[in-house]
Order: C-alpha cells, then structure tokens, then sequence
C-alpha cells in the first residue's frame, strides 16, 4: 500500500527481514511493473526530426484525405452508426456522408458518389 524507493533500495530493504528464490528478480519486475514509475521516470529520448517544408498543393482536389468516423451511439433515426468524411487539402472543402455500416462496397460506392461530384484525384 505504499510506494517504492528505486529497484536497490527497495531490494535493500526487503533483505533485511525476508529471502527467498528468486527474490532479486522479483522484486527488479515488481519496480519496472510499477504504474507510478511508468508514467513518471523519463523514457529514452527521441531524437527530433529536421522541419522540412510542406509542399504547397494548389490544385483542387489533387490530394484529398478520407477518414471514417464512428461507431457513433446511439446511431440516427435511419440507422447510420457511421460517417466517411473527405477533405480537399488545397481549399479545405469538406464532405461528410452518413452510412449504416463500413463494409467495403459501401464505402467504395460511397467514394465513387463522392469523385464524381469533385472529380477523381492523382
């Protein structure tokens, strides 16, 4: 019911009153099994990656990007529990289509819906 103190003195401690087999690897789990200590003891560090810069997109729907969000509860009065969202990254135009399920041949009708409106992208 208490914390710990680190993986040696937490050792240290323990052999003073008590041993057994396999103590020391024991207690070295218990410590890196910590929740405490998991999320505060600083992990290793990433090294951070150069900026480049982004390239420009200035043609409409040259790059779209398509997300599926969902399920969504309690699902709507027509049954949709899902929604396929498209957004043209040169104008941020945003489209959002409701569907009941994202079974492949829905969300593939649902695109060719979506394109022939905005026309087809690289």
């Amino acid at each position: 019911m208490s914390g710990h103190q680190g993986q040696k003195k937490t050792k240290d401690r323990i052999w003073r009153e008590f041993w057994w087999p396999g103590c020391g690897a024991e207690v070295t789990r218990f410590c890196r099994a910590c929740d405490i200590c998991q999320r505060t003891i600083a992990k290793g560090r990433v090294p951070s990656v150069p900026l480049r810069k982004m390239p420009i997109i200035d043609t409409p729907f040259d790059r779209v990007a398509v997300h599926s969000v969902g399920p969504i509860f309690p699902p709507t009065e027509r049954g949709n529990k899902y929604i396929l969202t498209m957004m043209d990254y040169a104008t941020r135009y945003p489209e959002a289509v409701p569907l009941k399920d994202i079974q492949a041949e829905m969300v593939a009708e649902t695109l060719v819906n979506m394109f022939t409106r905005v026309g087809v992208t690289k």
